[in-house]
């Protein structure tokens, strides 16, 4: 399995398919953490009194079967950072995934009260129908609603995503009326740069003393 710090990373068969058991000690073989996680989930490993430990030992069992043992260096973590299935998200107040709030406007513009109906969210390939959580779903001409949708994103990768929103309404009487609009969110990650050469030294000799013999005289 790939390990970013080129640490201890020992694969036992063939690597847990759907849900795992992560267990996780300190140097001193003090369990900080036992999680079941399944794919994609993420876990928490607190040092709680084991605040000093300079390195975390993982193992990671399916099924009570021991699949892969990590060794984690905790005085070098750089987040994204990858130990054969677990990949570093946050540590401490440093973290990928932050809250964001999606917040969709939906307002009346016609001459007549209408009652929305519909509301979907289509990012990707994930589609959402989102009328549940629409604010006010009758609207007198002029009037407006929203409807909030709360994620995390991970600002640790480069990110250029659409969201398309698609709004529909019924008038009293006569044909319902829809919207659509998108929205487009990019983030772009700054290249990490290599470390520099140290400037070179200034040189040991100190400068020339100035000479010794005063400057001869103008000519009078």
């Amino acid at each position: 399995s790939f390990n970013s710090q080129d640490d201890t990373c020992e694969d036992i068969g063939t690597g847990p398919s759907d849900s795992a058991t992560i267990e996780c000690k300190d140097s001193s073989f003090v369990v900080l953490s036992v999680n079941t996680v399944t794919v994609g989930d993420t876990f928490t490993v607190a040092l709680g009194n084991a605040p000093d430990t300079d390195s975390i030992s993982c193992a990671i069992l399916s099924d009570s079967i021991l699949k892969q043992t990590l060794v984690v260096d905790t005085t070098m973590l750089t987040l994204k950072d990858k130990f054969g299935s677990l990949q570093l998200e946050s540590c401490d107040e440093q973290s990928c995934l932050v809250p964001i709030t999606y917040t969709y406007d939906i307002r009346n513009i016609g001459d007549t009260p209408m009652e929305v109906t519909s509301v979907t969210r289509t990012r990707g390939t994930s589609t959402v129908d989102l009328i549940g959580i629409v604010e006010e779903r009758n609207l007198d001409v002029g009037e407006s609603t929203v409807a909030r949708e709360t994620e995390e994103l991970d600002i640790c990768v480069n990110v250029d995503e659409e969201t398309n929103v698609r709004a529909e309404a019924d008038p009293p009487q006569g044909v319902p009326c829809f919207s659509e609009d998108d929205y487009e969110l990019t983030v772009v990650v700054s290249p990490t740069s290599p470390p520099t050469d140290p400037p070179s030294p200034s040189p040991s000799d100190g400068p020339s003393p100035s000479p010794s013999d005063p400057p001869s005289p103008s000519p009078s």
